[in-house]
């Protein structure tokens, strides 16, 4: 019986990993003129700038993608050298720097988005309605799974045994 739950484990990890490995694909640089870190970053300074918000510190943007924040600062670089987000300093402490998209970066981060979009809409064609649903509620439950893991383990680093992870 544990062999058998070995067998299908490592079946679901290899498809878990091969699925990761397309969804890189799917943010290379050819795909949309980024690389991926960067689309990522950009991404979550669009969402983080809705609502008249005064953008996104280093410091937030690194702590939500569990990045050092040189990476985010280099990708910010890049991104900034393009048009696509700027820098701007708090208004309530000039200490602290903010970034927020340009409209050029808006309008970039709308088309990435309506390209996945389109590429997702075909996969609900290509699975049909009941199997997607189905494959959301199962890609829930192992998020949830995998979160909660992945935490008791992160809390435990130095712990041994099957109980943990």
């Amino acid at each position: 019986m544990q062999d058998r739950l070995e067998d299908i484990a490592r079946q679901l990890m290899e498809s878990f990993m091969h699925s990761r490995n397309r969804e890189k694909m799917l943010h290379h640089r050819g795909a949309f003129g980024n690389k991926p870190g960067e689309i990522m970053v950009l991404h979550l300074i669009y969402c983080g700038a809705k609502d008249g918000s005064p953008g996104l510190m280093v410091s937030e943007i690194s702590g939500r993608l569990n990045v050092t924040s040189p990476t985010v600062t280099q990708h910010i670089r890049s991104l900034e050298e393009k048009g696509l987000v700027e820098r701007h300093f708090d208004r309530g402490d000039r200490r602290i720097v903010r970034v927020r998209p340009t409209e050029k970066g808006i309008q970039y981060i709308q088309r990435v988005n309506e390209a996945r979009l389109k590429l997702f809409t075909g996969l609900v064609k290509h699975l049909g309605e009941n199997e997607s649903l189905r494959f959301i509620e199962t890609m829930r439950k192992i998020s949830d799974y995998l979160h909660a893991r992945t935490e008791t383990w992160m809390g435990h680093e130095d712990a041994k045994g099957d109980d943990v992870v």
